[in-house]
């Protein structure tokens, strides 16, 4: 009998500490060595945090606080030694923000140096634990810690994430909410974008009339686009709560109070989150001049062709507005930074303004470039008396830098702008459009892309290379008009920038992150995250056949259902669950939504279309070469021309933008034949920035016009064995620039159209 007594004894004991397998362990960013040992640590009401240091408090208030939410813990405190209980441990000589985690059966042990890596230990703890410790609600939950060694540190001292509050405006609730997700994945730079053309969102108390009247708006062009998107995707409803009457009109709007902003900071503060304030200047300044129209070189504020009139550089007095807003910001926040913009801005009104051009012969400068760079210099110097530094996006670099100031690249298209600044020996945040514009759509920036791309040039030296601060991600604002959006444009994405961030680019795997992003997806409902889940894979085009069409769908996302319709009706959990290939032998239009629970993905559908094989042309063309017209004066979309009214063409050997590569605001036009190998269904496909349409004889077969990022789309044709023709209209706007064209035919690898297959 006492036999089995200690046997059920050493039984109830083992299962009190039960061990966990690898695959069950998902800490985003990827910690830089992590060791996996045998059973678990339960945390529960009476388990004691032992911390002496000042700099252990974050964490520990921190700590508790994720506790007494979710389990209705209030974990006790001491400043003695035990043998166990949570542990925070003080080591000389580690750098700030590395930590050490040791989880054993008897305790967990928390070593660091600095305030940052005793949080950023609680955040990988916090990952250890159950969902249910995100609950804002007392739940029940067995509190067990894998028993893990962690030793880790970032790779960048700079991990930021950046809101746009011009466009849209979101309130100090939702910013604490952010700050939070921020805090979780280890993230420690708050970009705040405070001022724009759209609305002035700080309040400078000498300058009322900045938040009076520049802080509202009736409807803008931005909130026009959002309206209409509204009608088929109600994720892009404006925010009701930031509506208001003002003046007797419903205005759309909002700004933070100077107290709000101490708020926001210390809340910051309270995470290790840095909160850097941008105030644009001297272009995207309108909020400023519809106010105080004696900024501008004509005193009104207006259009250029794409961007608004600036200050005018060439009066005192903008220099003495511009250090009163920048004297009250550099006192309300306690960064090193201070970001002032300096991007697209419109110089044409300073060319024909007589004070700017004053201002460039009484200093000798070149052009309207480097005037700016004056108005830059000044206000740096009237920043660094104040104990600030001056940063910028990377048009700053246009017409010259000084030494000190830091640098922002966001044009992918300008990779002269990282030379330059690396060339003057300038610190630099790595931003580009592409891929850490999380404005842009899920389906163009795919988390993949953003996962794999390396920030840090090649060509740069090692010197040059330590001149990389880090990297940041973006979230502008103009199609983001509701918080629930902005969580949908951040997660899961916000999950690769802080793994790159962090993680030592040697320890990165996609396929192992993709996994543990699939576990977070359990975390983030806990969270209430509006997160993206991937649309359907196999439509998005038109599919065509001759005697049937098998369609497969998939999705790059683990546990979830497809659930399709076939008589163009919005798929719903009532629709049919694809479980294999669809075999199809009629027109319809086919749609499909992946589904994780009640949640949906985006829509994905396809037009399916019965189709004969199309008789081939009876030409002998000359082989190996297209027609392509190059038109600068040209359309401001894609679309299909008449191209015998344009006689200046000459041929080339594939369809891609060639010589133009760097060139903006042309359209290309490509014309010839094509050649069917075998009678079949062809697939077409484009990947081009800005738009392109694809035609064979007179059928579009490939859409993908409009004005957007490098997106690849696709069509089908039926074709007999022969020579059909075959055209490209091509446009390109400002920004990125990229032109391909392929086929496929019978299942086999994609094809350049080159070679004996194009002729004219």
């Amino acid at each position: 009998m006492n036999r089995l007594l200690v046997v059920l004894s050493l039984f109830i004991l083992s299962c009190s500490s039960p061990s966990f397998k690898k695959d069950q362990i998902a800490i985003v960013p990827k910690p830089n060595h992590l060791s996996l040992e045998k059973e678990s640590f339960r945390i529960n009401a009476s388990t004691k945090i032992v911390a002496r240091d000042e700099n252990q408090q974050k964490a520990v208030r921190y700590l508790k606080g994720l506790f007494n939410s979710a389990a209705g813990f209030d974990l006790e405190i001491r400043d003695h030694s035990d043998q166990d209980g949570i542990l925070f441990q003080h080591i000389e000589g580690w750098a700030p923000e590395a930590y050490q985690l040791e989880v054993s059966p008897e305790r967990i042990l928390i070593s660091a140096n600095g305030e940052a890596g005793y949080f950023y230990a609680v955040q990988s703890l916090r990952q250890l634990l159950p969902h249910a410790i995100e609950s804002k609600e007392v739940v029940s939950a067995d509190w067990l810690v894998p028993s893990v060694k962690i030793e880790d540190e970032p790779r960048f001292a700079w991990r930021g994430m950046h809101m746009d509050f011009s466009r849209h405006f979101f309130d100090i609730d939702e910013v604490k909410t952010f700050l939070d997700y921020m805090a979780l994945y280890k993230l420690n730079t708050y970009h705040m974008h405070l001022t724009d053309d759209e609305g002035w969102r700080i309040e400078i108390k000498q300058l009322p009339l900045l938040t009076e009247k520049g802080a509202w708006r009736t409807v803008s062009r931005h909130d026009k686009v959002c309206i209409d998107n509204a009608k088929t995707d109600p994720s892009y409803t404006i925010d009701p709560e930031k509506y208001h009457m003002k003046d007797g009109k419903k205005m759309y709007g909002g700004f933070f109070t100077q107290e709000q902003i101490k708020e926001i900071i210390q809340y910051a503060d309270e995470r290790c989150i840095t909160v850097i304030p941008e105030i644009d200047m001297p272009g995207h300044f309108k909020a400023a001049i519809d106010n105080y129209p004696y900024l501008s070189c004509k005193e009104e504020a207006g259009w250029g062709k794409v961007f608004t009139t600036p200050a005018c550089l060439g009066k005192e007095t903008t220099y003495k507005f511009v250090e009163t807003i920048l004297g009250e910001v550099a006192e309300l926040f306690p960064s090193e930074y201070i970001h002032i913009g300096g991007d697209e801005v419109n110089i044409q009104s300073w060319k024909d303004c007589a004070q700017c051009q004053g201002e460039i012969h009484k200093h000798h400068l070149k052009n309207e470039h480097e005037l700016q760079s004056h108005f830059n210099r000044r206000i740096e110097k009237f920043l660094q008396s104040k104990g600030k530094q001056l940063m910028g996006w990377d048009e700053i670099t246009e017409g010259g830098l000084s030494n000190n100031a830091h640098v922002m690249w966001w044009r992918n298209w300008a990779p002269e702008a990282l030379s330059i600044a690396a060339i003057n020996g300038n610190k630099m945040i790595i931003t580009p459009g592409t891929p850490y514009y999380f404005d842009a759509k899920n389906e163009v920036t795919p988390l993949k892309k953003v996962y794999e791309y390396e920030p840090v040039p090649t060509k740069f030296t090692s010197t040059q290379k330590d001149l990389v601060m880090g990297i940041q991600a973006n979230l502008w604002a103009e199609w983001i008009p509701n918080f629930e959006r902005l969580q949908y444009q951040a997660f899961p994405r916000i999950l690769a920038l802080s793994e790159t961030a962090w993680t030592n680019k040697e320890s990165k795997d996609y396929d192992e992150f993709n996994t543990r992003v699939q576990l977070h997806s359990d975390r983030m409902d806990v969270m209430n995250i509006n997160y993206y889940i991937p649309s359907v894979e196999g439509l998005n085009k038109k599919i065509a056949f001759v005697d049937s069409a098998i369609i497969n769908l998939s999705v790059p996302m683990k546990g979830l259902e497809i659930y399709y319709t076939l008589d163009g009706s919005v798929p719903s959990k009532e629709s049919k669950l694809y479980n294999e290939p669809i075999v199809l032998k009629a027109n319809c239009e086919i749609k499909a939504r992946a589904f994780k629970g009640n949640t949906g993905s985006g829509l994905a559908k396809a037009t399916v279309e019965k189709q004969s094989l199309r008789e081939a042309q009876t030409v002998s063309p000359e082989k190996g070469k297209l027609k392509r017209w190059v038109i600068k004066d040209h359309p401001d979309a894609v679309k299909k021309l008449d191209l015998k009214e344009y006689n200046d063409w000459n041929l080339v050997s594939q369809i891609d933008l060639g010589e133009y590569r760097k060139e903006e605001k042309i359209f290309m036009a490509f014309k010839g034949y094509f050649y069917a190998e075998n009678d079949g269904i062809y697939e077409f496909f484009t990947k081009s920035d800005d738009g392109s349409l694809l035609y064979i004889e007179d059928e579009m077969v490939v859409d993908n016009g409009g004005h957007h990022a490098p997106r690849e789309r696709s069509g089908m044709i039926a074709l007999k064995t022969g020579w059909h023709p075959v055209s490209v209209f091509f446009q390109q706007g400002t920004g990125g620039a990229e032109l391909n064209v392929w086929y496929l035919n019978n299942k086999e690898n994609k094809r350049e159209l080159t070679g004996n297959l194009i002729a004219y």
